[in-house]
């Protein structure tokens, strides 16, 4: 019996409509981000959004809005560690402390990557598709670009990566809080002269045996996962228990051309995907991501516009009532 959290992601700094749209559909949960924005007229933000009081105050918004705040799905400076450059000790420091805060508040888990110099990157955003505007990645886009200013051997963020992991993990054991490492997005081996090693799934083995323990799981988002292999529901078994956090979203074409679309409509096996996580006996937690924006919807973030969210959770709820019918 599937007995997952759907957390859906909310960047906002106060309650909004869509919020109460979320409650009235019965959705409990949150995946944050750390508060960065203005606290008051002065333009004032905090110094550090990971500390103790930043963190309690948002988790407070979120719980006197009908929310428990179970994920967050960003970070303090990380360059400097997965560069391996001088002061990545305090960068370290900072999660650490993020971690501890985490565990003093009850937040189960947190979402990182280890994209070095550039994160997650579109080249149009603002696509017709017959769903609506959705977002895209054309690598021919890109080939003539400037080259980044890093550089850094693969090698090298593999074994920045391991020092990392062997800080990390054991203070997350100690606070109780799961690390979902999230793709490379696009999953592509270098992207503007700077390497990548989160883009296989042969990378994730290598991973999870980097550090063997259970807190150091995998943020397994079905859009990426999808343009790595032709059979995610294989993968999702093959990861079992170490898949802390889920992206169910869809894509069309490849990892070097692709779109983002409507569950149901792209190249994965959704109900097929369920009940891969039911087979497994998923119980962590799962939002949708990258939806298509509908028309007279609004997106601040192109993705993340709010009706196609709700469609894409209503569709969720759909197959996992399938998949345990079935199991």
């Amino acid at each position: 019996m599937l007995d997952f959290d759907i957390a859906e992601m909310l960047t906002e700094d106060r309650p909004n409509k869509y919020w109460e749209m979320l409650k009235q559909i019965g959705v409990r949960h949150a995946v944050g981000v750390l508060p960065r924005w203005f606290s008051d007229w002065r333009m004032h933000s905090e110094d550090e959004p990971w500390g103790y009081l930043s963190l309690l105050k948002y988790k407070n918004m979120l719980s006197d809005s009908g929310f428990s705040l179970v994920a967050i799905e960003d970070n303090p400076p990380m360059e400097r560690i997965k560069l391996g450059l001088k002061g990545k000790e305090e960068d370290m420091d900072h999660i650490a402390h993020m971690m501890e805060n985490f565990g003093k508040l009850g937040i189960k888990l947190w979402c990182y990557n280890w994209m070095a110099g550039i994160g997650w990157v579109r080249t149009s955003t603002h696509i017709n598709s017959e769903f609506g505007k959705v977002s895209g990645f054309r690598y021919s886009d890109v080939e003539n670009a400037e080259k980044y200013h890093i550089r850094i051997e693969r090698s090298d963020l593999w074994k920045n990566l391991k020092e990392f992991l062997d800080f990390i993990v054991p203070i997350a054991e100690e606070n109780d809080v799961k690390l979902a490492m999230h793709p490379d997005d696009p999953p592509i081996p270098d992207l503007m002269g700077i390497p990548r090693i989160m883009n296989t799934i042969e990378a994730y083995d290598k991973l999870l045996e980097l550090n063997r323990s259970d807190y150091n799981g995998i943020a397994l988002c079905q859009g990426n996962f999808t343009l790595m292999t032709d059979n995610l529901p294989a993968v999702i078994r093959h990861f079992n228990m170490r898949i802390s956090f889920v992206h169910f979203r869809d894509v069309v074409g490849d990892k070097n051309n692709f779109t983002e679309t409507l569950i149901g409509h792209g190249k994965t096996d959704a109900y097929e995907c369920m009940r891969a996580y039911n087979d497994v006996d998923f119980d962590g937690i799962m939002r949708v991501d990258h939806v298509p924006t509908l028309s007279s919807d609004d997106a601040t973030v192109p993705g993340y516009s709010y009706l196609g969210r709700l469609y894409a959770i209503g569709y969720i709820n759909g197959l996992r009532d399938a998949a345990n019918s079935h199991s």
